[in-house]
């Protein structure tokens, strides 16, 4: 059964695509009338009768709607209430960015081409905020510490890996990078499991992915804007090397 209510078995049933279709343009316009009236999260929409009576069409499409918009987690229902509005999370895109590379149609390399772009931007960001005094990149220093302690444990050394990078993200204080980059949480997991293993293959330690961490957080914590964009730089060219790994 997918979000919008079509089993496979519906795949050739024309009523049921039809009102697939229907629900699927009653999503939007639900979205542009949130929209449209400011609606924040936490506030109701009109009920399933009222819906259907205020765009002219069954409760049945309705319902389809409202059961996509809650998939996408722009709305929130429970039984016996209208609908909610909510804060849609990075789970969505997640799941989109997954299953993308899972089909081939995006590759590790793209993944870290794009990490390159948005990271690089953020240790920027977040050097011009410690040196303005505006943060504390502590958090950030006690996750490498732990990750020093962690280099013959996979799974949890890739864990504070991730930590680490969005403790980053925090530090810059764009919500907008930084939401991308939880979306990116799921492949980011696979392809920092790629690079510990890749490491191992060649025969090296952890410890060059510690030290560039180091680096990194060095010229954050020192204010160098251009030094921390270098060091990210330098790091995710290292990650390349590591994906390649024979």
């Amino acid at each position: 059964m997918s979000d919008t209510g079509v089993s496979w078995n519906d795949a050739n049933n024309p009523e049921q695509l039809r009102r697939s279709t229907l629900a699927d343009r009653m999503a939007e316009q639900i979205i542009e009338r949130i929209m449209t009236l400011g609606l924040r999260p936490g506030d109701e929409v009109p009920s399933e009768g009222e819906l259907a009576r205020q765009f002219g069409a069954n409760r049945l499409a309705v319902r389809e709607a409202i059961r996509t918009l809650v998939a996408r987690e722009i709305l929130v229902s429970s039984q016996g209430r209208p609908a909610r509005v909510t804060v849609p999370s990075s789970r969505v895109f997640g799941q989109m960015l997954e299953f993308r590379l899972r089909q081939q149609s995006l590759d590790l390399d793209n993944l870290v081409d794009t990490r390159r772009v948005i990271e690089g931007e953020l240790v920027r960001r977040a050097a011009q905020r410690v040196a303005a005094g505006e943060v504390d990149a502590a958090p950030a220093r006690a996750l490498l510490e732990e990750m020093a302690g962690r280099q013959h444990d996979r799974d949890r050394f890739v864990e504070l890996d991730v930590a680490f990078h969005h403790a980053i993200a925090e530090l810059a204080g764009n919500r907008m990078l930084t939401l991308i980059l939880e979306s990116l949480e799921g492949v980011l997991l696979e392809s920092r499991r790629a690079s510990f293993e890749g490491r191992t293959r060649a025969g090296l330690s952890q410890g060059r992915a510690l030290l560039a961490h180091a680096r990194i957080l060095d010229a954050i914590v020192g204010g160098d804007p251009d030094a921390a964009a270098g060091a990210m730089a330098e790091h995710l060219s290292d990650t390349i090397q590591d994906l390649r790994a024979p």
